[in-house]
């Protein structure tokens, strides 16, 4: 049973949380999914120039675990206000570009890199703090909010840019951001838990930690099966419209797919946030991102059409939902609330990574043939793999480890 009275005493960290996730850079694949094709006919650049440049997501391997870091450090509030308040900046900055691809890559870089400090490995932290029974259901509840926005947001926008134009878009989905940002700071502001006085007078003890984590046998299974299940979901940001439209979707039935992916991850969070709760966390973690390979070969078969691209991208989404909480509980079983966002972070680096090197295969692919197909078989093989993987966290070796020091 899921216990209200958790939720009623940490509503503050909770709606924080989720508005704050929901109105920064994890924002920012939704709102590339819908704006991917208008650049493209705004600014003339390619398919093969789109997919090179949403290559950027690679740095999120080096700046979220450094704001992870400094999230299990300084706290919460401090290292999200960063990013919270420079993103609509970087929207407006995008809006009012002259249209060159150097231009728009390297507002992009900057982008990433300072708001790396408004993504759920930050905010995840105060939820995994306040929460212990309703943990999974309440991390899931709070990512949930960039697919809700985006799948809510994604066939108005769509049709206000086509109407009003691209600069305009971007403007008004930076008003929006900046209002998230503001009322967030102040949901946050005073709710975060203070951290004990021996765990403050071990901050000079960072490679300590950092030996510790990476001597633990469990954190290479869950980075190795983490980037390999992420690979798919490069296909939930950037492509999915230009995916859409390759299976013989229009503009608007693809701006409905990207809605369709959009709700069903927030469905996942749901889901399996309960799940985690109650079921083994390994299992629940290699059923849910085992999904997609069912969904990625219906894309790939001759089967196109809306009733095939609907399911496929439901399944992808309920997997894409469900690493909002699924992860992040298996952190805290492993490693406890202390670690979290330095553990969180590098597992956060292993999903960029999926997602950055997705984004290469598909140009590649699309070099080569055209077509997504050949990038829909690798990334069936690679979640089927990855998701097998989560299994080993039952067997004894894998078990939680006492040399990492766990407040849970």
């Amino acid at each position: 049973m899921i216990e209200q009275g958790e939720f009623r005493r940490n509503w503050r960290p909770l709606a924080g949380a989720f508005l704050g996730i929901g109105t920064a850079l994890s924002l920012n694949s939704f709102i590339l999914s819908i704006f991917a094709p208008y650049f493209l006919k705004e600014f003339g650049w390619t398919k093969e120039e789109w997919s090179w440049v949403s290559t950027v997501q690679l740095l999120v391997i080096f700046s979220i675990p450094v704001s992870g870091r400094l999230a299990d450090r300084f706290g919460v509030w401090r290292i999200a206000a960063i990013g919270a308040m420079s993103f609509p900046l970087f929207l407006v900055a995008i809006a009012l570009m002259d249209g060159s691809l150097t231009t728009y890559f390297w507002l992009y870089v900057a982008q990433t890199i300072v708001c790396s400090t408004t993504t759920s490995t930050v905010y995840t932290r105060v939820v995994a703090q306040t929460f212990t029974k309703n943990r999974g259901l309440a991390m899931g509840l709070a990512g949930a909010s960039a697919p809700l926005f985006g799948a809510l947001a994604a066939p108005l926008v769509s049709e206000f840019v086509r109407t009003q134009g691209f600069s305009a878009g971007y403007l008004l989905v930076a008003t929006f951001c900046l209002v998230g940002a503001v009322a967030t700071l102040w949901l946050l502001w005073g709710v975060e838990q203070r951290r004990p006085e021996s765990e403050r007078a071990r901050r000079g003890e960072g490679w300590r930690d950092y030996r510790a984590i990476i001597s633990t046998p469990a954190f290479w299974v869950m980075l190795l099966a983490t980037y390999l299940v992420n690979l798919p979901f490069a296909l939930a940001t950037t492509q999915t419209k230009l995916l859409a439209a390759e299976q013989g979707l229009g503009d608007a039935a693809a701006a409905l797919m990207i809605s369709t992916l959009g709700l069903s991850s927030v469905a996942g969070r749901f889901i399996f946030g309960a799940a985690v709760d109650r079921l083994s966390p390994p299992r629940v973690a290699a059923f849910g991102f085992a999904l997609p390979a069912i969904g990625l070969l219906l894309l790939a078969s001759p089967l196109d059409g809306m009733p095939v691209v609907f399911v496929s991208f439901m399944l992808i989404g309920l997997a894409f939902g469900s690493e909002a909480d699924v992860i992040p509980v298996l952190v805290v079983r492993q490693f406890g609330i202390r670690l979290f966002g330095t553990v969180l972070g590098l597992l956060t680096a292993a999903m960029g990574a999926a997602m950055g090197g997705g984004h290469a295969m598909v140009a590649l692919v699309q070099r080569a043939t055209g077509s997504f197909d050949a990038f829909l078989y690798i990334a069936t093989g690679a979640s089927l793999v990855g998701s097998a993987m989560f299994l080993l966290l039952h067997r004894g070796r894998f078990a939680p480890s006492a040399a990492v020091p766990a407040h849970s």
